[in-house]
């Protein structure tokens, strides 16, 4: 007869050593378990990790990492790997006029930028919610109370405001990780282009090792001549930046693809997708699919979409915590401006004089950006300037996804509590897939206005307040 017995209140390196022993020894997890008792947490790791020959026992024991006080920059490479589980403060519900921001040349040419863009921030936000509550007065037919109506306004300001605030700004995350995923990364992430984040890795690191020093050796931080190192070393900038240069060579973009992408339309090619095949084999079960059923895995087997638009870098942050698929860190250079749907919001909710001021100010901030290699001269690098630019800054984001993925971004992202500068590229994903089979049934939010009241619902609270 079967039995069934959970555990969760052991060390990590203990469970993950429980489990690899069914690998090696029919008996229960309970005489294991005395085992443990008998030799103590440990050195129970100790006596068998060395001798068992395979990494995949890390993956069996699992931590939680909370880091603060990181930019936004170091949040998303820390995220950036399709094994991530975890979350960050929200900029579309937290006010972080009060956070500080990281100057990474800690000169007064770019803290005078930085300081500014949290100077509109400051300013903006309350203009906003006061804009807000013009546009959408409270109703009680629509909102439960004037405490979710209320709600509701701030998310929208946050929404909106959130464009103005600096990458550099400092932000919280969690990590949830098995210790070999832990591991591996953190020896990518040593040579990645950006000081805060190696120093990151390696504090995070040296945490997780003397926490678990039988899954975290000294050695794994330290850059050799190794073949391992050199070769991890010489191809750190592409495997943690895309530049949109590098993007447009890889697809050969023409001047018209240029123009559909800067009047927001999505470009994507199918030549690694098996489009004939989907059409031939799966259309029933395409065209059967009840809603937001996931589509199986084995349609992954058929290959994968390659799309390439133009999104703000503050939605694309939301994208990219979509695992199932390559969504590569843009490197952030300002060549596309301001993303318009900020602008628009500015130019409709605020004092004709006060969006006027704005927009001046906006364009001041990135000329000033373009100027600041002439100001401070070959210290500037475009890796560090990125901690200058907006969260508005449009960049050129390349996302690859199987047809499964791509219907569920496209139907969970389009819905109206989403982010409405994201909501456009999941509508247009799922026209894409209604053009390119015809049969498939899907069941994605298509309407243009975005507005939603559940945005003031949206909340983890104290029931006790």
């Amino acid at each position: 007869m079967s039995e069934i017995f959970i555990l969760d209140d052991q060390h990590p390196e203990d469970l993950a050593m429980l489990q690899a022993l069914y690998s090696r020894s029919p008996a229960s997890v309970v005489t294991h378990l005395e085992k443990l008792k008998a030799s103590g947490s440990g050195k129970f790791m100790d006596q068998y990790y060395v001798g068992y020959g395979h990494a995949s026992i890390g993956d069996c024991g699992v931590t939680t990492v909370f880091i603060e006080q990181v930019s936004i920059l170091a949040a998303k490479a820390i995220q950036d790997t399709p094994l991530y589980n975890g979350q960050e403060a929200s900029t579309r519900y937290l006010d972080f006029s009060k956070q500080a921001a990281l100057d990474p040349y800690e000169n007064p040419e770019s803290a005078r930028i930085q300081s500014r863009w949290m100077g509109l921030y400051h300013h903006t936000l309350p203009l906003l919610i006061e804009g807000l509550k013009q546009r959408y007065p409270f109703d009680p037919s629509i909102y439960k109370s004037e405490k979710i109506w209320a709600n509701a306004l701030s998310a929208r300001a946050f929404d909106i405001a959130r464009s103005l605030l600096p990458l550099g700004t400092t932000t919280l995350l969690s990590w949830t990780t098995s210790l070999r995923a832990a591991r591996d990364h953190l020896r990518r992430l040593k040579h990645h282009p950006l000081p805060e984040i190696r120093t990151v890795a390696k504090k995070i690191f040296d945490s997780l090792q003397a926490r678990y020093p039988n899954s975290f050796k000294v050695q794994d931080m330290e850059i050799d001549s190794s073949a391992r190192e050199t070769y991890l070393a010489d191809h750190a900038v592409e495997n943690n930046f895309v530049s949109a240069d590098s993007l447009l060579r890889r697809f050969s973009l023409t001047p018209e693809d240029i123009v559909h992408l800067t009047e927001e339309k999505i470009i994507a090619r199918t030549d690694a997708l098996d489009l004939k095949g989907l059409r031939d084999n799966e259309s029933d079960l395409l065209a059967l699919r009840p809603a937001f059923t996931p589509l199986p895995w084995r349609l992954e087997s058929y290959g994968r979409y390659n799309f390439l638009f133009l999104l703000d870098f503050g939605s694309f942050r939301d994208l990219q915590r979509h695992r199932n698929g390559v969504c590569q860190i843009p490197l952030i250079d300002g060549r596309y401006g301001f993303h318009p749907w900020y602008l628009n919001q500015f130019n409709d909710l605020l004092p004709v004089t006060e969006a006027k001021q704005l927009n001046a100010d906006i364009s001041a901030q990135f000329s000033a950006l373009a100027d600041l290699s002439g100001k401070m001269g070959p210290t500037t690098t475009p890796f560090l300037n990125q901690y200058l630019f907006p969260m508005g800054t449009q960049v050129l984001v390349h996302a690859s996804y199987s047809l499964p993925e791509t219907v569920y971004i496209g139907e969970l992202r389009s819905g109206k509590t989403v982010h409405p500068s994201l909501r456009p590229v999941a509508q247009k994903m799922l026209d894409i897939l209604r053009q390119d089979l015809p049969s498939i049934a899907l069941h994605g939010d298509t309407e243009e206005d975005s507005w939603s009241a559940k945005r003031g619902e949206q909340t983890i609270s104290d029931k006790t307040s």
